[in-house]
């Protein structure tokens, strides 16, 4: 099964998501096409890279994944191809890369010749070729050579010390629920047996992680590790997000405690 997956800022009412997969299955008829989001804040690579990690280890071996998100290449000049457990993932070389992952298998700068630098949709005209290339089984290095990325961001991390990590609001679902760029696995390697607390919005605290939103009372406060593992910070059957006053880009702040 040929699978491509499409991550947009193009939001809800616009043609650009219709003209792109009419690309799409204009080269590759037997695509499967999904869509991860197109209504992403305009340039936000931030939760872009988030939604794709939090699903990228669903999908199968040589799925196409491919990102449209501030895609000038007047700006950013060159196309990347990473590759990563097998999967494929092509974006301008804006720092998308780097949000995403830091364990590719290979990193691809597509030669020049394939693209011009004043397309205004190189994702409909090139990404969409370079897609039916690689799921035709055309040699990746016959058309791209292997490269490191010229921006690099750290954004999906938490700033961690001894005493303190310091996470980011990345992402609000439809629930309200703040989610953050701390997962489960990070927490619980720096944090071992010692205590903690949650600060949020100043000094505002919880006082642990629990393991359901039900496990508070309805209209509490709760810290969960939602079920691909990011911290998230909701209301039990509220509106986290307003109620709780927080925005993207906030910190959370979890400090451990004598």
């Amino acid at each position: 099964m040929k699978v491509i997956t499409l991550t947009s800022d193009y939001g809800a009412n616009t043609y650009y998501v219709a003209s792109l997969k009419a690309r799409i299955i204009e080269l590759i008829p037997d695509a499967m096409i999904v869509d991860v989001s197109h209504n992403l804040p305009a340039y936000d690579l931030l939760q872009g890279a988030f939604l794709l990690q939090s699903c990228i280890s669903d999908f199968k071996s040589e799925t196409i994944h491919i990102i449209a998100i501030d895609t000038n290449l007047l700006i950013y000049n060159d196309i990347l191809i990473g590759k990563i457990r097998n999967q494929w993932v092509i974006a301008a070389d804006n720092g998308f890369l780097s949000m995403l992952s830091d364990e590719w298998d290979a990193i691809y700068k597509v030669n020049p010749s394939v693209f011009s630098i004043k397309d205004l949709s190189p994702e409909k005209n090139t990404f969409t070729i370079l897609a039916n290339y690689i799921l035709t089984g055309i040699d990746v290095n016959t058309f791209a050579n292997i490269t490191k990325p010229k921006i690099i961001y750290n954004s999906l991390k938490p700033v961690i010390t001894d005493t303190q990590i310091r996470a980011s609001i990345v992402h609000v679902d439809g629930y309200d629920n703040a989610i953050t760029n701390l997962n489960n696995v990070t927490f619980h390697k720096w944090i071992g047996n010692a205590n903690y607390k949650i600060f949020y919005r100043k000094r505002e605290s919880l006082a642990k992680i629990d393991a359901n939103y039900a496990n508070v009372a309805e209209g509490d406060g709760v810290a969960v590790f939602n079920d691909v593992g990011w911290l998230e910070i909701a209301i039990n059957r509220g509106q986290g997000k307003s109620l709780l006053g927080l925005k993207l880009g906030d910190q959370i702040i979890i400090e451990k405690q004598e």
